[in-house]
């Protein structure tokens, strides 16, 4: 029998509400258990500085020494890192995703803040980390990373047919999974316009509910670069900055204009992928926003609904998935390929830290 073994994912996204720690027993190609999963806000002081830290790496765009201010962030993100995963006991590996600040494919650059051997040596376990660097070096866009785990879900659940499973993030992406295909790309924006426009998460999509979306916006911001390009693809939170176009907007208009934003990109991205799904699978926080969920069901003919209807715990996934992809590099296991991210040859990624 193929080893099993307790690992530990960590994830914090680009929303930095806080740091998502799941527990995950796997042989690294099948889901043997979940175990507890959680979420711990981050302290008001290192969500500032963390947002600081990600305007300055914006700023810096890395042209030239890095800014100083990475490092205290770093320092911050791991503290709070292991404070968050404390209470798991022993496990064989932590997957600690990190930070992402800047995200540069185009210039086969990434960055996430976190360091992987800090944590191994205060957690007393192994620990993979910076699982985007290997993918993007080698020609790849670093992104999406959970569609192999997302495949490890669809045959868990034996569906039959083509299932994308859409996870929206701050940023929105999808994979099909059928029988003997993976593949999988950014979508666009998802929760992080919606998000910058209130201040805050239209959490049950109540203000985007009240407002009129306007759709000739929508399709002026369709036209732009990341549309037009060839799937797989990636993006960065803010890469989708239209805050500017939606001035003179009332804020439950503006809201219902990024909900349609985020439902169309979702469809003309699939629609470049040629794909028909027999079901639309929605994780990660958007798939709370009402708004955004009623808008996919008119873009698509086929059931869109939460991940909560096939026993998948949503607000864990992206985290369990760090915890698979963890097992992965261990076995020296790939954990993207050229359908999904579009690296020339299937990679492994990821660096491993050990404990001393």
């Amino acid at each position: 029998m193929s080893r099993i073994y307790r690992a530990l994912g960590l994830m914090s996204g680009t929303s930095l509400d806080g740091v998502d720690v799941a527990l995950l027993e796997t042989d690294g190609e099948t889901l043997h258990s979940f175990g507890r999963a959680i979420t711990v806000p981050y302290a008001a002081e290192d969500r500032a500085l963390l947002q600081e830290a990600t305007e300055a790496a914006l700023s810096w765009n890395f042209n030239g020494p890095p800014p100083k201010i990475l490092t205290r962030a770093e320092g911050a993100l791991d503290r709070a890192h292991v404070a968050a995963a404390g209470s798991f006991g022993a496990v064989d590996v932590i997957g600690y995703h990190g930070q992402t600040v800047l995200h540069r494919p185009d210039r086969a650059k990434t960055l996430q803040l976190g360091n992987g051997k800090r944590l191994a040596d205060q957690l007393g376990a192994t620990c993979v980390y910076d699982f985007r660097s290997a993918d993007v070096a080698a020609g790849g866009q670093g992104a999406p990373l959970a569609p192999v785990y997302h495949r490890a879900l669809v045959r868990a659940a034996d569906l039959p047919g083509v299932t994308a499973v859409l996870n929206l993030g701050g940023v929105g992406n999808v994979t099909l999974v059928s029988a003997n295909r993976i593949g999988a790309t950014d979508t666009g924006p998802a929760n992080g316009p919606l998000d910058s426009w209130l201040g805050s998460v239209d959490y049950g999509g109540t203000i985007s509910a009240a407002g009129y979306p306007d759709l000739a916006r929508v399709e002026r911001w369709l036209g732009a670069p990341f549309f037009q390009r060839p799937w797989p693809k990636s993006a960065d939170r803010y890469d989708f900055d239209v805050q500017g176009d939606l001035q003179g907007m009332t804020k439950a208009d503006g809201a219902a204009t990024l909900c349609a934003f985020t439902a169309m990109s979702v469809r003309r991205t699939m629609d470049r992928m040629v794909a028909i799904p027999d079901r639309l699978i929605v994780c990660g926080g958007g798939r709370h926003n009402r708004t955004v969920m009623e808008m996919l069901r008119l873009e698509f003919g086929c059931p869109v609904v939460p991940a909560e209807s096939f026993g998948w715990d949503s607000d864990a996934i992206e985290a369990q998935a760090f915890a698979f992809l963890s097992v992965r590099v261990l076995l020296g296991l790939p954990n993207s390929y050229p359908t999904t991210t579009g690296v020339p040859a299937p990679t492994v990624g990821g660096r491993i830290a050990y404990p001393t």
